[in-house]
């Protein structure tokens, strides 16, 4: 009896003297090595809608990534991992954002930097080069600051994020990325050579903004609302394009050039809905 006395206080003293933090249980009891998880989020306002959550809803999140113990790392990161050409932590995470909106650097940022989080922004050239959309967008200006403190910004494409006519009456619309557009001056379908052609010039002037502004080495996209074929594709890839960032849940594993993302920037996704959306990839 006098033994396991003299055991339980040198439990309790080690304790005392050692405290281990649950952050440290967490690395310790790791959910997931060699993989990566990518969280998708698009706006960030006082109001919630479809694809917009509330600064606080983006603190919860960031805050339970925090104490949950994972462990954000850098897009750039994430892509030399998946060319394998790097390691990273485990139970890693990259944050990302779409469309290129401004609420990224007045909400998002101030939030991740109380965590020493980075993320990347897949903006639309047009709309940071022409302010022409009633939400605002991220100008130049504001990116190179933020890549200057490690945030990073990549192709959503220059001006392909729309649904365009099908069709002469346009009872059929889709998304400009992936199909021949009805050309309404010339009232007939795009032609494959015109398609091509269209799609070449969007994705060079996309990634000929981005290195006269940003100075990027890396080359990534996001597909406008996750839709690509592989006529799309290859124009990406013969441009230069790495990584393919896709609208498909899932975890990431070395190897392959699709991403899968989470879609966290739901109004739905509550604290207790966001750690399942993780664990469901663990």
């Amino acid at each position: 009896m006098k033994t396991k006395v003299i055991a339980a206080l040198l439990v309790l003293a080690i304790a005392i003297v050692w405290p281990v933090t649950a952050r440290q249980l967490n690395a310790a009891n790791y959910y997931y090595k060699n993989k990566v998880i990518v969280l998708m989020y698009h706006h960030i306002d006082t109001k919630e809608s479809g694809a917009t959550i509330s600064p606080a809803r983006f603190g919860t999140h960031m805050k339970l990534l925090k104490d949950k113990g994972y462990n954000v790392i850098s897009i750039e990161q994430f892509a030399d991992f998946m060319q394998k050409k790097a390691t990273v932590p485990n139970n890693a995470v990259v944050i990302t954002f779409d469309d290129g909106y401004d609420s990224f650097n007045e909400y998002a940022v101030p939030i991740m930097k109380k965590y020493d989080y980075v993320a990347a922004h897949f903006i639309i050239g047009a709309s940071s080069d022409n302010h022409n959309v009633a939400t605002k967008h991220l100008d130049w200006d504001t990116m190179r600051k933020l890549k200057e403190e490690g945030f990073s910004f990549y192709s959503h494409t220059y001006d392909q994020h729309h649904y365009a006519p099908l069709n002469e009456s346009g009872s059929r619309t889709g998304p400009m990325l992936t199909n021949r557009i009805y050309l309404k001056d010339q009232k007939r379908v795009e032609t494959k050579a015109e398609y091509v052609a269209r799609l070449k010039a969007d994705t060079s002037l996309i990634e000929s903004r981005l290195k006269e502004e940003l100075d990027n080495n890396y080359q990534l996209i996001a597909f406008p609302f996750g839709a690509f074929n592989s006529t799309s594709k290859k124009i990406q890839k013969d441009a230069g394009v790495s990584l393919f960032f896709t609208v498909k849940p899932g975890i990431n594993t070395q190897g392959s050039d699709e991403v899968y993302r989470i879609n966290a920037g739901s109004p739905k996704m509550t604290g207790n809905n966001f750690l399942e959306a993780l664990r469901k990839f663990h």
